[in-house]
């Protein structure tokens, strides 16, 4: 009955992590936004007023400063402004450059709807200035989040474009995210072998700079495995997925693949492995400020070590997982109820 419970409870914690996975990795994949490759229609800018272009590409400077800061709405602020300024001299390939960062920093806030909007502005850019890299990389793009919205046709529409134009041009990153998004589509329908067979196919067009797209593949890849029953094999890709995130100390992508790990783990039994993952999972949420989040695993902890019959080292997580919960700003959290009966409960053995 523990076993079942226990397995419930972590399952939950993947099940949040893989609604957000699609994001994630779309975020990853942006932090970079190349240069365009034009092939080619010329826009003329405008060389007038040289005071007016300066004025914009500092403040291109400043947005990029308050994003990395973690400002993401003053970021975007500021590029709005600096898109008005290049509108003046008709700068079109800086528009669509300063479209891509906004787009970045709305996919961090959460905000999908306004980057979706933004990539779609980008899109026309791109269409007229015939910039094939920003073609694929907003078709891409899109249909990521076409997916997460559980528009299919219309992300199978996007990925075929974005496929198709990436290899014709040569362009491996643009062909590994489309190849992933036809998997995630192909998982979407229920076919995991077809799904499994285009993730391993992105896997092996990822430049090697992109690595953290590779952990995020893996993670994909391991779901169809786990929908398959085939749990060693998904745990070998969830574990290539933690040992990448680990390396590059991709917090998002180093819980993802944890939870997932737990939940495989607990398909094959390893408990020694599980209390190992659910102790990092414990410390790494803390280190990304989720109280919440570390007083649910160490609860799960408690539960385990409760099952071995250890209830010195259970009643510690019990007490750790109240002690994360009292944190939170609601006093009344089911956390801290959970927490709080388990400590009860204890004390009646």
């Amino acid at each position: 009955m523990y076993r079942k419970r226990q397995k419930m409870s972590v399952v939950h914690i993947g099940k949040q992590v893989a609604k957000q996975a699609g994001v994630m990795f779309l975020a990853a994949l942006m932090a970079a936004i190349a240069i365009p490759i034009t092939t080619q229609a010329q826009i003329i800018v405008n060389p007038e007023n040289r005071t007016v272009r300066d004025e914009a590409d500092r403040l291109l400077d400043v947005g990029n400063t308050q994003l990395k800061n973690g400002k993401h709405r003053e970021a975007i602020k500021t590029w709005l402004y600096a898109i008005g300024y290049y509108r003046r001299v008709n700068d079109q390939s800086a528009i669509s450059y300063t479209l891509g960062r906004m787009s970045e920093a709305y996919l961090i806030m959460g905000a999908n709807r306004a980057a979706e909007d933004t990539m779609q502005q980008r899109l026309g850019y791109a269409n007229t200035l015939q910039e094939t890299s920003t073609l694929i990389q907003e078709s891409n793009n899109i249909a990521s989040l076409e997916i997460g919205k559980g528009n299919l046709a219309n992300a199978t529409t996007l990925s075929n474009t974005a496929l198709q134009l990436s290899q014709q041009y040569d362009q491996h990153l643009g062909t590994a995210i489309a190849l992933n998004n036809q998997g995630l589509i192909a998982g979407r329908y229920g076919n995991h072998l077809a799904a499994i067979k285009l993730y391993y196919g992105s896997l092996k067009e990822h430049p090697i700079r992109k690595s953290i797209g590779v952990g995020y593949t893996y993670t994909n890849s391991g779901d169809s495995l786990m929908a398959l029953g085939d749990y060693k094999s998904a745990i070998k890709d969830y574990e290539q997925a933690l040992t990448i995130a680990t390396k590059h100390r991709n917090f998002a992508l180093m819980s993802s693949a944890s939870d997932r790990l737990i939940a495989a783990y607990l398909e094959i039994p390893n408990f020694k492995r599980i209390e190992e993952l659910l102790q990092n999972r414990s410390t790494l949420a803390l280190v990304m400020g989720d109280r919440e989040t570390a007083a649910n695993v160490q609860r799960y902890l408690g539960d385990l070590y409760l099952s071995w019959g250890n209830v010195a080292k259970a009643r510690l997580a019990y007490q750790e997982s109240y002690d994360f919960a009292a944190m939170l700003e609601d006093t009344a959290s089911l956390p801290l109820r959970e927490a709080y009966f388990k400590l009860q409960a204890l004390d009646k053995l």
